[in-house]
């Protein structure tokens, strides 16, 4: 899910070496909690692509996946006001 949020599983060390670059990126960016759609924009990598980055992410223990909200889907508000943050990054 787009809305997913995501974060490294310990902000405080480096990135491993031994990712690729993009991989890289993304657990730089991750040390901030942001959602999958996020990444995925800040870093200019097709979704699908950035889905996948994060789950190899998530198997090596580096990248957490939040568990997403409980019910068939959040709130609009929800949503809006995780799209209002991501747009004020990107324009800070």
């Amino acid at each position: 899910m787009v809305q997913t949020l995501v974060s490294t599983a310990d902000p405080s060390n480096d990135a491993p070496a031994n990712l690729m670059p993009e991989s890289q990126r993304i657990y730089l960016l991750c040390r901030e909690t942001r959602s999958v759609a996020e990444v995925s924009a800040e870093l200019k990598i097709p979704l699908g692509v950035t889905q996948v980055l994060l789950s190899d992410l998530a198997e090596l223990g580096v990248v957490y996946i939040h568990p997403t909200i409980t019910g068939d889907s959040p709130s609009e508000n929800q949503v809006l006001e995780r799209a209002l943050r991501g747009l004020e990054r990107l324009f800070q």
